[in-house]
């Protein structure tokens, strides 16, 4: 029974990498893509969660805080009474901004001094994060011209302190490279598999294989782990080089890494499996994989985020393996996450593994039957 599993995991890795251009495709071109994306990538967004820290009970915080629950921009998803609860909410990546506005607020306005409000945000989420920050200032900036123009005062009265957490100097490439490790391994893996079943179909090798004396989930193991084995190295290769090349830092647990690199893998794997049992000609597979890529990249949270997205949409995006690899990347590089901050975004990939490992096996038992 080894024997045969290592038949078919053997013959699995010759197809792939024994044309120069299937080592061309597995192992170049992602590296390279990584390493062009790396400097290109730059994303747009509208909208952003944040959370409010009013200490001031008078007039003029509750003005400002008001200009920030009634903005279009914004939505409050907290309103935090303590320290401990925006570090919370922060860390677990619930608001990308949080507006701390001091207790003396008001007293320091009506005394002719500048009132203190500090702005907090998650470096993690760099591009909505300098967004968030230059709206927040610009609410600001008008509250000081409206309070300005009817105390005639000379000067700004709400002096701003801006403090980014996780990416202190907010550099692009700390946001950009973590999440660019999910969608490019989507895309490798996505490309070596929903090709497996239909490729043999067109070359007539499926005919053979199904009549072998092999059972149905060893054929299924059999097309796994190639993939999982290159899908794993090019994963490994990619992130060597965010930490050395471009000196993204690594704070969490190498092994937490390893295990959700490998539960996103066999999600991505099972998708592309699933893709390549159902499409009967390779033409059938290629459409249905960029049918897939295409929603799955666009949705993953990697470019917008996912809480300005419309409900319908975020319901959708639930089915998709990068958006939760994208979290667990940025927050073991970024943030140096632990298991329980890991372990909700990772239960979701197992189960989107299970579900389409299940139902690949399912239709090349079919067939064998």
């Amino acid at each position: 029974m080894v024997a045969q599993i290592l038949a078919l995991v053997m013959k699995e890795l010759l197809v792939l990498l024994k044309p120069p251009q299937g080592l061309l495709a597995v192992i170049v071109i992602p590296v390279f893509q990584l390493l062009v994306f790396g400097y290109a990538a730059t994303f747009d967004v509208d909208r952003v969660p944040i959370a409010i820290m009013n200490e001031d009970q008078g007039l003029q915080g509750r003005e400002l805080e008001a200009r920030f629950t009634g903005s279009p921009v914004f939505e409050v998803a907290a309103l935090p009474a303590r320290e401990a609860e925006v570090r919370a909410l922060i860390e677990l990546g619930e608001v990308i901004l949080v507006l701390r506005i001091d207790q003396r607020f008001s007293a320091d306005l009506k005394a002719g001094n500048a009132g203190a409000v500090q702005i907090i945000v998650d470096g993690r989420l760099l591009n909505t994060a300098l967004v968030a920050q230059s709206y927040a200032t610009s609410v600001i900036a008008e509250f000081n011209q409206d309070y300005i123009a009817t105390n005639g005062l000379p000067r700004p009265t709400a002096l701003t302190v801006a403090r980014a957490w996780f990416n202190p100097n907010l550099l692009s490439h700390w946001y950009v490279i973590p999440g660019l490790l999910a969608k490019l391994l989507l895309i490798a893996t996505l490309a070596s598999t929903a090709l497996a079943v239909a490729q043999e179909r067109d070359f007539g090798t499926l005919e053979r294989l199904l009549t072998a004396p092999v059972a149905p989930w060893q054929i299924l193991i059999g097309k796994v782990v190639p993939a999982l084995v290159i899908g794993f190295v090019q994963g490994g290769v990619m992130a060597a080089m965010a930490i050395l090349w471009f000196d993204v830092p690594f704070r969490g647990s190498a092994l937490l890494l390893g295990v959700s690199l490998a539960t996103m893998l066999l999600a991505a794997i099972g998708i592309g499996l699933m893709i390549s049992s159902v499409a009967r000609t390779r033409a059938q597979a290629v459409a249905g994989m960029i049918l897939f890529l295409v929603p799955a990249v666009m949705l993953s949270g990697f470019a917008t985020p996912i809480a300005s997205m419309p409900a319908w949409v975020q319901a959708l995006t639930l089915m998709d393996p990068v958006r939760y690899f994208v979290v667990i990347a940025r927050g073991l590089f970024l943030r140096g996450s632990g298991w329980d901050f890991v372990w909700p975004q990772l239960w979701p990939l197992i189960l989107i593994a299970a579900t389409t490992l299940g139902i690949s096996h399912w239709k090349i038992r079919r067939r064998l039957d």
